[in-house]
């Protein structure tokens, strides 16, 4: 697998080095670039390389147009250390055809993301534009029961070198036109088999609020509501074993305020905020996974001069939704506030910190063990970006 002169094994180290996009473009340089890059081992060295190293880390930004520019269109954006707050050149931007209204963006794991309107669920890898419509569940619920979801997670099995989707449904009836509320139902789909089960659980409503689900610490997380005495709290999912767990909020977490979690310094930050205007807000870490004895007031953030949501953490900065969908960041020592020219329908953010991989979805073999890339990645642009080719 020579190329010219250069031994195989030095051609194999320079190809790791290089980010997803020129790999893309270097499968089509010969026949044995082509085999490498598309072998299982390379994928998962390639993606490890990058994570440990931290090559390749961006923020992956999903919004809705404002209506101004497209009527609801839903797009993805790379936001990257080269890219300052006072660039007025738009992020490349990747549009979702035909699916409008994502409330939510779930992952990243290993470079895929999980997205859902609360009817349809994708999963994509926006690297290599790889897109997949998931089968919609086909229960049969007693009573003539409809469904709705509430909420979905997503994450990798090591034990089985799969990936799950975990689908928490709503279980109600519509009889003369009023909604009666049943039961919630626990639903996942394997990546490996291809099929949706049930599992037999009891769980809570969830709140499908922005930054109320997180993927942590092999882990699914969702902000849920108990009935009983213990009110509000964090249901914790463990995708190997697909057991719940209850992750109890801090003793001085106060009742009826805007909240949400996300990941700094490794562990799990819930935000409190402090008034209604949501200017200011306190952060707890969990310093102890787990364990709700070990929450932490960690600091506090404002007053700010304008309303903002926290929608997730990136280096040494917090990057946030103003009330108007702009995108801006707080330097957690000065909290000086710098503006993006990213811009969403209002309360349409999410954002991840995201690692580039070359996993691919639509051949189905979906384990880091066995990923291969699609030969033919299709995607096409116009005007407004690069658009995913969809795959049902």
């Amino acid at each position: 697998m020579a190329s010219g002169n250069v031994p195989e094994d030095v051609v194999r180290e320079i190809l790791l080095m290089l980010p997803v996009k020129s790999l893309l473009r270097s499968k089509s340089v010969c026949k044995s670039w082509y085999t490498l890059i598309t072998k299982s081992s390379f994928i998962s060295t390639h993606f490890n390389c990058n994570t440990s190293l931290k090559r390749s880390h961006c923020i992956l930004v999903k919004r809705i147009l404002p209506e101004h520019v497209s009527p609801t269109e839903s797009v993805l954006s790379f936001l990257s250390d080269e890219i300052s707050s006072d660039d007025h050149v738009p992020p490349t931007e990747i549009i979702i055809p035909h699916f409008n209204h994502f409330l939510q963006m779930v992952g990243p794991c290993n470079g895929i993301v999980c997205l859902t309107d609360h009817r349809d669920i994708i999963l994509c890898n926006p690297s290599i534009r790889d897109l997949k419509v998931l089968p919609a569940p086909s229960f049969n619920y007693p009573n003539g029961l409809l469904s709705t979801t509430l909420g979905v997670g997503f994450g990798f099995d090591p034990h089985s070198s799969g990936y799950k989707v975990i689908r928490i449904a709503e279980l109600y009836s519509d009889e003369s036109g009023g909604y009666w509320f049943h039961s919630v139902k626990v639903e996942i789909y394997d990546l490996n088999t291809k099929i949706w089960r049930e599992i037999d659980a009891v769980v809570p409503c969830i709140w499908p609020f922005p930054c109320s689900e997180l993927l942590f610490n092999g882990h699914f997380h969702w902000w849920a509501n108990y009935e009983d005495d213990d009110g509000e709290s964090i249901l914790s999912f463990h995708i190997s074993t697909e057991v719940f767990q209850q992750i109890r909020l801090p003793c001085a977490f106060p009742e009826a305020t805007d909240r949400a979690f996300l990941v700094l310094n490794e562990s799990i930050a819930l935000f409190v905020f402090n008034t209604s205007e949501q200017t200011s807000f306190d952060i707890w870490l969990m310093i102890e996974y787990g364990v709700a004895e070990s929450w932490t007031k960690y600091f506090t953030i404002g007053p700010l001069v304008q309303e903002v949501r926290p929608v997730v953490f990136w280096k040494h900065e917090l990057l946030m939704e103003k009330a108007n969908g702009q995108l801006v960041s707080c330097d957690l020592n000065s909290e000086r506030l710098k503006e993006f020219q990213v811009y969403g329908a209002q309360e349409s953010l999410r954002a991840l910190v995201y690692n580039e991989s070359l996993v691919s979805i639509k051949l189905g073999s979906f384990s880091m063990l066995h990923a291969v890339v699609s030969p033919d990645i299709q995607s096409t642009t116009n005007s407004k970006g690069i658009r995913f080719g969809l795959e049902v």
